[in-house]
């Protein structure tokens, strides 16, 4: 929560989840992640834009007359919602102050492939840092999909296009959409990379459910957007969860690495000593303190998720010919998803690539786990002296080594 508060966070309203049931559900969420510091800037859809995106059709007056009606009924809904307060319900005491207006300037899209698109529209500017003042007032801004033109007229911009430019201009922190559940278009995978979902968007036809959904994660995407969220808004809490769970409900595509290993850093050594802990209280791992973990630090690999150490390995050196492997976690939550392979196997890379031979662990509970990974049992002879020297008698750990020659 703490690592949201101030964040800029542009949602999209797809049609499917505006209906009256799902909206309020929704708007609770909304009120919940205001009154936790988020900036929210909130989008939705015209009536018929959610199967029939629109972005390329003729609008005629008439239709926009219709297209401003509907978008006036659920502008209006979305702030009467936001707007209750009565006891027991979850907006009691919220006190959302919610902002629309003119934030938007359009000119006509004008004539395409020969066809006049007369009432539709295409972005000419964002008045972002009157956006930015309204969230700096801790207002929830509401941004319809429409825009004003420099003669006075109203156009129809298409949501999927306007999402895009209004997060780009804010420098948005995160684009969530609020649509169809994304895990039938993506393979069920709930992380992507950008080269990932260019891959699945080219796997897809037209009519493929939530594609106009991953289309503008991509897009957002590409425009400097680090993290772009697709929920099924039909999901209770579904907003919820994706936030403020490390493994979310939706699928996110992510520009930085969400789920890295690498070598450990000095900020790591909390995350590192909380993870060694209760195997540590086990007597699985020898415990290690908090100065030990200070100047051991250059040795340890780390798992980072969104943030937080999930798994852990040391690797040290003894000699020109060999190293221990030590300390090697991996959090509860996580244990079943090869994380621990993943870092015996960066741990190995790290001692092929100090040139040495042969890898060791001592252990006194997980002697078949390094067997089936190709250790061999050894003795205590067989270590370098150094090693034998500090070998502790009443723990009585076996010893196994692997050889790193191929």
């Amino acid at each position: 929560m703490h690592a949201y508060r101030g964040k800029t966070t542009v949602l999209w309203l797809r049609s499917k989840v505006l209906d009256h049931e799902r909206l309020m559900s929704i708007v609770g969420d909304m009120a919940l992640l205001s009154s936790l510091g988020l900036r929210l800037v909130v989008l939705f859809d015209a009536h018929d834009s959610h199967n029939n995106p629109i972005s390329s059709a003729q609008i005629t007056a008439e239709q926009l007359l219709n297209i401003t009606a509907e978008i006036g009924q659920r502008r209006y809904a979305m702030e009467a919602m936001f707007s209750q307060g009565i006891t027991n319900s979850p907006m009691h005491g919220a006190n959302v102050n919610v902002v629309s207006g003119n934030f938007i300037s359009a000119r006509p899209a004008g004539v395409v492939d020969g066809v006049d698109l007369m009432a539709q529209g295409r972005v000419r500017r964002v008045n972002h840092l009157a956006i930015r003042e309204q969230l700096d007032n801790q207002n929830l801004v509401l941004i319809p999909p429409l825009g004003y033109s420099i003669t006075g007229d109203i156009l129809y911009l298409s949501p999927d296009n306007l999402v895009v430019e209004v997060a780009k201009h804010l420098n948005a922190d995160k684009v969530v959409i609020v649509g169809d559940n994304p895990h039938p278009s993506t393979d069920g995978q709930k992380e992507m990379s950008l080269d990932a979902l260019k891959g699945a968007i080219s796997q897809l036809n037209e009519s493929s459910s939530g594609l106009l959904e991953l289309k503008v994660a991509h897009n957002a995407s590409m425009a400097g957007i680090p993290r772009c969220h697709i929920i099924d808004g039909h999901e209770d809490g579904a907003l919820l969860s994706e936030l403020f769970t490390r493994d979310g409900v939706g699928t996110l595509v992510a520009r930085d690495s969400y789920d890295t290993f690498r070598k450990a850093r000095a900020n790591d050594i909390s995350g590192i000593a909380a993870l060694l802990k209760p195997l540590e209280d086990q007597q699985i791992l020898v415990k290690r303190d908090q100065e030990t973990l200070e100047n051991d630090i250059g040795h340890y690999l780390v798992n980072e998720r969104d943030g937080m150490i999930i798994g852990c390995a040391a690797v040290f050196p003894l000699n020109e010919h060999i190293a221990e492997i030590a300390s090697l976690a991996v959090h509860p939550d996580y244990q079943k998803g090869g994380r621990g392979n993943a870092l015996l196997n960066a741990a190995e890379r790290e001692a092929r690539q100090l040139q040495l031979k042969e890898i060791f662990v001592l252990t006194t509970q997980t002697e078949h786990w390094f067997i089936e990974r190709g250790f061999r049992a050894a003795t205590v002879q067989d270590l370098p002296e150094n090693k034998q020297r500090l070998y502790n008698i009443e723990r009585n750990s076996k010893v196994y080594i692997k050889s790193l020659v191929s």
